[in-house]
């Protein structure tokens, strides 16, 4: 009787040793694509950070860096956002390449009221609390105890609207780190 209990209870750890293995096998694969599912990684002639968004729209924070956030989810699908963008380390990085990961993001309204961000590992960053923003708004960028801001204040937080990688609307291309 004791033998069949000992057996029973070996066989009850099979399945949760089983699941403990298929947990670890997929986080280190996902580490290999890099921080988020979606990531893939890519020579740095083609993109500076060596990782591009290839997961399609499957709605991670990381998905599409460079992408216009804010119109793009303002039709239905994902989050709404009031402030959104990605951090780069070289002004004309193509679409869908990873930027800088950690670069504090901070806007001020025009009734000085701060909102600060934080750079995901695909560079993206986002604001969906805290609003009404009221513009125009001061940007200034904070990394490795660097600091960097725009001259002109705004009046718009859809930051990808105007730096993208070709730069619009007086822009000079994407937003980079300091």
């Amino acid at each position: 009787m004791e033998k069949a209990n000992r057996s029973r209870g070996a066989g009850r750890l099979i399945l949760p040793a089983l699941v403990l293995l298929l947990f670890v096998g997929a986080l280190a694969a996902w580490a290999e694509e890099g921080e988020g599912s979606g990531g893939t990684k890519v020579p740095a002639s083609t993109c500076v950070s060596g990782m591009k968004w290839t997961g399609g729209n499957e709605g991670s924070p990381e998905m599409h860096p460079g992408g216009n956030c804010i119109s793009c989810h303002a039709r239905g699908e994902g989050p709404r956002f009031l402030a959104a963008g990605t951090v780069y380390q070289k002004l004309d990085e193509p679409d869908d390449c990873y930027g800088v990961k950690g670069v504090v993001v901070q806007l001020t309204d025009a009734k000085n009221k701060v909102y600060k961000m934080t750079s995901n590992g695909s560079g993206n960053f986002t604001l969906r609390r805290g609003g009404p923003i009221t513009y125009p708004i001061r940007v200034k960028l904070f990394f490795n105890g660097k600091e960097s801001g725009m001259a002109t204040p705004q009046m718009t937080a859809n930051c990808a609207a105007c730096h993208s990688a070709a730069g619009a609307n007086g822009a000079p291309g994407r937003v980079v780190a300091p």
